[in-house]
């Protein structure tokens, strides 16, 4: 059995294309076929169709990582009486807290510690009550 080896002509451009698109797979004119439209009804285009799917714009850890998936590994999160402006926006407590004072939460920090992993960042951090 005999092992063959096959190299087509090399062809460089120095033209650069910043057009949006596709090369086709079809080299037997020994030039690239530039594609504009690469959907499935194209009869120039026998790609398979991509499918795209939106995911959260939250970023996630993974879901067996052991860093804290609320806080991101920070041990600190965006608090959640200011949404982390560090001001009241309304009054607490019948007017202890004045609307325009610090944050009564998180005292004008803008964050409050993360009550998932206790300010760890990682599952069974620091006194966690998480277990498996």
């Amino acid at each position: 059995m005999a092992n063959s080896l096959c190299f087509g002509p090399f062809i460089s451009s120095n033209v650069v294309d910043n057009r949006p698109g596709l090369i086709s797979h079809k080299f037997s004119s020994k030039k690239a076929n530039w594609l504009s439209d690469a959907t499935c009804s194209s009869k120039a285009a026998p790609f398979e169709a991509l499918k795209l799917r939106a995911t959260d714009s939250k970023p996630s850890t993974k879901p067996n990582s052991i860093i804290c998936a609320e806080c991101d590994g920070d041990g600190a999160k965006k608090c959640t009486q200011c949404q982390g402006t560090g001001v009241n926006s309304v009054d607490h407590f019948n007017g202890q807290f004045k609307a325009g004072n610090m944050c009564w939460l998180c005292r004008g920090k803008k964050e409050i510690l993360c009550g998932n992993c206790n300010g760890a960042g990682f599952i069974g951090g620091f006194m966690s009550t998480f277990d498996d």
